[in-house]
């Protein structure tokens, strides 16, 4: 039996965020209903709206502040399992808890709130991150699995505070969130279970509510840069790490909730690693129009090269479990200018 099945009703926090909207647009397709959390009700209706021919059910629910106590009371209320995406992901922070709070009183909100008021959910699955993974002293290329651990970050936070770099200040909080996490259901023994996915940078088409190119999330805002020739060849080739396309990291989501296997695990959903050059490369064929793009060079040995050269993140784990597949990088990057040139008619 699945842990949950199709006409479940599921709780995604933070929905209207960009893999989050993907994830409840894959849930309503499965036939799932969906309860989102949004901070604010102009969030919930673009949802509303976005999902109005849906064969099953969306509803939306606000709740601005994920890190205040008792946040979740009512959200989690008769719902069949939760995907708990809400977490900030920024390298602008100052103070360490401008991420820490939200990232780990968000997840232990969640799960406290579920023992409390809903003892009959069967599942959580919680975003986490490669950051929670990743280890920035071991020099490419090496490959990571699930069973490894960022040991640099927090160290790194403690010693420099407020002083410390972003990108550390981003994976330490992911690092705590997760082991948070684990420690709940060590400690508390709920009656429902969970499931970690760890995507590395998520790519690809945006559906989520985004005015202007100021408000587009951190991954997609750099391709948008290369999209503009904000970024240019004195940029390349720019190795950009591992990543996984929007949708197929969505799809993840729904089969961490739905296959019982997966219970207390851990997953990578990765496909492989790209570089500035193939964003270029990948405009280029999909914009041809588009003028100041930087130029990428195409050749396949050379575009082989730079990806041999980069560290690496396993996702065979989610592919065997889960059942996930992957698409190539060519059409996540295709796809992703089509929808943003879409989007801000350039």
């Amino acid at each position: 039996m699945p842990a949950i099945q199709p006409g479940s009703l599921v709780l995604v926090t933070g929905a209207s965020g960009y893999v989050a909207a993907h994830t409840v647009d894959a849930l309503l397709r499965e036939g799932f209903n969906v309860r989102g959390t949004v901070r604010s009700r102009s969030k919930g209706e673009y949802l509303a709206k976005l999902f109005k021919g849906a064969k099953a059910n969306f509803e939306y629910v606000m709740v601005e502040d994920i890190a205040q106590k008792g946040a979740f009371d009512e959200a989690v209320k008769g719902v069949d399992a939760v995907a708990h995406m809400a977490s900030p992901y920024h390298f602008n922070a100052v103070e360490l808890d401008e991420l820490f709070e939200p990232a780990k009183k968000g997840t232990l909100g969640v799960l406290e709130s579920l023992k409390k008021n809903n003892p009959d959910c069967k599942r959580v699955v919680v975003t986490s991150s490669v950051a929670a993974i990743i280890n920035s002293d071991i020099k490419p290329p090496h490959t990571f699995t699930e069973a490894d651990w960022n040991p640099v970050s927090l160290k790194v936070c403690e010693e420099k505070g407020r002083e410390a770099d972003g990108v550390n200040k981003y994976r330490a909080s992911k690092i705590l969130a997760e082991k948070a996490f684990w420690k709940f259901f060590e400690d508390e023994k709920p009656s429902f279970d969970g499931v970690a996915i760890n995507p590395p940078l998520v790519l690809g088409p945006i559906i989520h509510e985004c005015d202007s190119p100021e408000s587009l999330n951190t991954s997609v805002a750099n391709f948008y840069d290369w999209m503009i020739g904000k970024k240019t060849e004195k940029n390349l080739p720019e190795a950009g790490g591992n990543y996984v396309d929007v949708r197929d990291c969505a799809l993840g989501h729904l089969r961490a909730l739905v296959v019982p296997e997966a219970a207390g695990q851990r997953f990578i959903t990765g496909n492989g690693a790209h570089s500035g050059n193939d964003f270029c490369i990948a405009i280029a064929q999909t914009c041809p129009d588009l003028k100041g793009v930087a130029k990428g060079n195409a050749d396949p040995a050379y575009r082989k090269k730079l990806i041999d050269e980069s560290n690496h993140m396993d996702g065979s784990k989610a592919e065997k479990v889960l059942g996930v597949t992957y698409r190539s990088k060519d059409e996540t990057l295709g796809d992703m200018a089509k929808s943003l040139r879409a989007r801000f008619n350039f």
